[in-house]
């Protein structure tokens, strides 16, 4: 794993300062060529289903790192669409660029043993409230177990999202209906482009609900912070997602340990929602 995430690394490396030369020559102030726009996306979308969840989870990298170098590239992410400035992909491949070995790859290297790639998922079942649900996460953890990663993947998702719509029932769906409203109402701030607004009356209701514009509202409500909500929908959710439909991403040990972590401390254990 070890060698491994180096090469992955030193490819990173290499494949963001080709972007920056190029997006460097470009003439004119705005980068429109699909060409670029496209690997700018890729880049962005390596980091998430590659490098993010081994280095966050299996390596001494410091929280802050992770979490500055994950801001520059999902603002990447959006630089990829057309006609965003120069200038604004320049100053955030630097962000990630600015001392890549020290922050990124100098240690791992002075890591002296291989991280051990077997995992013990059982313990993050124990003391949860619900013992229903613990069967529900024991399913999932023996699948992980067995080697069936993106089975165990999906069904953890399920029991994320169970938790939230019963928590959501709990508190009343005009809660959840009024914090929609007030999220559309916004025209400044993180959800400044948020469009949609709810009448949920029942739980069958809800379950329609996307994903996605689940957690933007549990955010609303005050239940998740920003960060919380981030890593759900841009880690986690992308897990559950490459777990259920067909794809060459990989889903392996490490990613199944970092998508329990999160899901368990974020969501199931979170008194905000037992």
């Amino acid at each position: 794993m070890k060698a491994e995430i180096l090469k992955k690394l030193e490819t990173f490396e290499g494949d963001l300062r080709k972007l920056r030369k190029s997006v460097s020559s470009l003439p004119g102030t705005t980068v429109n060529q699909k060409k670029l726009r496209a690997d700018a996306e890729e880049l962005a979308t390596r980091w998430v289903e590659e490098l993010r969840s081994p280095l966050e989870h299996r390596f001494p990298i410091p929280k802050e790192v992770i979490a500055k170098t994950s801001d520059s590239l999902k603002k990447l992410h959006v630089l990829s669409r057309p006609s965003n400035l120069k200038s604004s992909y320049v100053k955030t491949l630097d962000s990630v660029l600015d001392h890549f070995k020290d922050k990124l790859v100098l240690p791992i290297q002075q890591t002296s043993t291989e991280i051990e790639t077997k995992f013990d998922l059982e313990k993050l079942v124990a003391g949860l409230s619900n013992p229903d649900e613990s069967e529900y996460l024991k399913e999932a953890i023996d699948s992980a177990n067995a080697g069936f990663h993106r089975a165990a993947i999906v069904l953890g998702w399920c029991a994320a999202i169970d938790r939230i719509q019963k928590r959501i029932q709990a508190l009343g769906f005009t809660k959840f209906n009024s914090t929609s409203t007030a999220l559309k109402a916004q025209t400044s701030g993180r959800h400044k482009r948020w469009n949609k607004e709810f009448n949920i009356t029942t739980l069958g209701e809800l379950q329609a609900v996307f994903d996605n514009d689940l957690i933007t509202v549990c955010e609303g409500m005050g239940l998740l912070d920003s960060n919380q909500a981030d890593r759900l929908t841009d880690v986690d959710f992308q897990y559950r997602n490459h777990s259920a439909h067909p794809g060459q991403a990989p889903i392996e040990d490490a990613h199944v340990v970092a998508f329990f972590t999160d899901i368990t401390s974020i969501i199931l254990t979170n008194t905000k929602f037992i």
